[in-house]
């Protein structure tokens, strides 16, 4: 008996023991690249018709970041070792391509375990002197109110100060050309740079955005500076970058009131412009397109002593409505104000925002619709926006918030583009520069904007 007691409890003890001694054990090295076929440490032909990628190990998922690279399609294969990359058209002559692979977390082993960020850069042939197809301006980097190079320096990463108000980095791209004989505007474009991977890669997309994109076309076209956050976006229900009704709940932590710190980053920028002989306005231009079209619609109605002029576009036919109920009933934030003094502690300036120049637009074919997502909408949210506002995207919810902003004689400009997708297209560019020219002054102008061809 006794003997059968001791081999029980030994094996109760294996039972009990044996998974957390497997965990323990179970392998955590991330999964890692081999090789690179064909060999791109030399000048590759432009007749290139695909680059093969051989992991260590089977992988899962799609996570490519590129800029001016042809792609064609991208899938793995050979039992996913192998991740083959086609391109759809021949490469140019004499560039420098680059590829970024795992920087959102997307490439994973079976075990769950993410590829280390990588850059695969390759180079065609041709005569020097070679260029590349992307963007990428080493920054100074700004730790305090300081002195620095107008004439030659672009781009400038001024780091986090949480004793002056934020907890992360701003990036501030000053164009060549900047008059230092006349008041500015300092244009902010919040960052969107999608949810997920590490805080690095985080932001080296928004320096992107900040070096790159079309708010630097826009900021180059007026000959201002460009503000960028770094504000980091989690996969999980927090989208930051819309500034939603989760990121304004935020009580303790780095990304506590990112409007303010947002609020404080333009308060620093202005005054180190200012301390380098650049005249900038208390007030200024805000630009944004998708979430932070979104995010900048809400951070105007939110704080509309900071703005002179907005352009939103892209933002899901749903603006933040200004208003705390529609037709009896009422609009919790961010579908409308009724409890904003309640989750962020503001009250509403009704008659500053009404002062404050919106551009409002749509591409007539956009269905990038964020409704259905909880991380944009609570479902409470969303069951609202359907029942007042409707459940279509275009045309119905464009449609009807045109008509509530009219009813609250809110002086918005709504444009809906003619046979544009979630884009941003040169012409409409041209019309955002065009919008802020001729709203640098007190008034509100409204602008001619460009027309497409419908496509009926």
């Amino acid at each position: 008996m006794v003997k059968i007691f001791v081999l029980f409890a030994v094996l109760i003890t294996v039972l009990c023991y044996a998974p957390n001694t497997v965990l323990a054990q179970q392998d955590t090295t991330p999964p890692k690249i081999e090789k690179i076929i064909p060999d791109v440490s030399e000048k590759v032909p432009t007749d290139l018709k695909e680059i093969r990628v051989v992991f260590s190990e089977k992988m899962m998922g799609v996570d490519i970041e590129f800029t001016g690279v042809p792609l064609g399609d991208f899938e793995l294969a050979d039992d996913g070792k192998v991740l083959v990359i086609s391109f759809n058209q021949p490469l140019s002559p004499s560039k420098v391509y680059r590829l970024i692979l795992g920087g959102r977390e997307g490439y994973k082993n079976m075990a769950g375990i993410p590829l280390e960020e990588y850059t695969l850069t390759f180079t065609t042939e041709g005569p020097e002197p070679v260029t590349p197809t992307f963007v990428d301006i080493t920054p100074v980097y700004v730790t305090g109110i300081e002195r620095f190079d107008l004439a030659n320096k672009l781009l400038y990463r001024v780091s986090e100060n949480p004793t002056e108000g934020f907890n992360f980095p701003y990036y501030l791209f000053i164009p060549q050309g900047i008059s230092l004989n006349k008041s500015i505007y300092l244009l902010v474009e919040a960052c969107n740079t999608g949810p997920g991977g590490s805080l690095k890669s985080l932001e080296r997309r928004t320096k992107a955005l900040a070096e790159a994109s079309h708010a630097t076309k826009i900021a180059k076209s007026l000959k201002v500076p460009l503000l960028v956050p770094f504000f980091p976006r989690y996969v999980g229900k927090i989208y930051t970058h819309a500034l939603d009704r989760d990121t304004l709940l935020i009580k303790e932590g780095d990304l506590k009131k990112i409007d303010l710190q947002l609020i404080a980053m333009i308060a620093h920028a202005q005054e180190l412009l200012r301390h380098n002989d650049v005249k900038v306005n208390e007030k200024v231009f805000m630009n944004g397109f998708s979430a932070s079209g979104t995010f900048t619609n809400r951070f105007t109605i939110l704080h509309p002593t900071v703005v002179r002029a907005v352009a939103t576009g892209g933002i899901n036919c749903i603006p933040t409505f200004p208003t705390g109920q529609w037709n009896g009933t009422a609009m919790r934030y961010p579908v409308g104000i009724s409890d904003v003094k309640e989750i962020a502690g503001i009250e509403f300036e009704e008659t500053t925002y009404k002062r404050v120049s919106q551009y409002i637009y749509m591409g007539a074919l956009d269905d990038n619709d964020t409704l259905p997502y909880p991380d944009a909408y609570d479902e409470v949210d969303a069951e609202l926006v359907k029942s007042l506002i409707g459940a279509e995207m275009m045309p119905d919810r464009w449609d009807m918030s045109q008509s509530i902003y009219k009813a609250l004689e809110i002086p918005a400009q709504f444009v809906t583009y003619e046979n544009t997708r979630h884009e941003i297209k040169d012409e409409m560019i041209d019309d955002i520069v065009a919008f802020f020219k001729a709203n640098a002054g007190d008034e509100i102008v409204k602008i001619v904007p460009h027309q497409y061809p419908s496509t009926e």
